[in-house]
């Protein structure tokens, strides 16, 4: 079955929270990389969802850039219960770095498509979406940096 024809329901992530309304902590790098972190943020935020994502000081969610081993960009990892979730997000400086052709996109891209997790996105990885969702692993992360109407019609079905 083709993915376009599966409900958005199919597309849901245990792994999210129960709330779209959530905070993480402040995160500090230098003037290359703050701008499309917090870029992400501001996608979530402007989208007609009831998304909601701030930084305050005593969050316990953490968002983390450093180059890590692994093949990946982004990665996601819950913790707490579904009600009370809070996450840790590593960003990989190293593969973003050596792949990125234009390095705010694809930061901003990977790091959206990360809160997209916590919003209860799951990750599109069948090719169908490689140019309408931000969730799906096949987008070009040098030029998709914001949520497409699949990943806002999802979050809005979801909540």
């Amino acid at each position: 079955m083709a993915l376009a024809a599966t409900p958005a329901g199919a597309h849901f992530y245990s792994g999210g929270g129960a709330n779209p309304v959530f905070t993480i902590r402040p995160y500090s790098y230098n003037a290359t990389w703050m701008p499309p972190l917090d870029r992400a943020l501001t996608n979530w935020n402007a989208t007609a969802t009831p998304a909601d994502i701030t930084k305050n000081s005593g969050s316990a969610s953490t968002l983390t850039v450093a180059s890590y081993s692994g093949t990946w960009y982004g990665l996601y990892a819950p913790s707490g219960t579904r009600a009370n979730r809070t996450f840790a997000i590593q960003i990989n400086s190293r593969t973003i770095t050596r792949d990125a052709t234009n390095f705010a996109n694809f930061v901003s891209s990977s790091t959206t498509h990360e809160f997209g997790h916590r919003l209860s996105l799951n990750d599109i990885s069948d090719g169908t979406h490689c140019t309408t969702a931000i969730m799906s692993y096949c987008r070009n992360r040098n030029v998709m940096h914001q949520p497409q109407s699949h990943d806002i019609s999802d979050v809005n079905e979801y909540y």
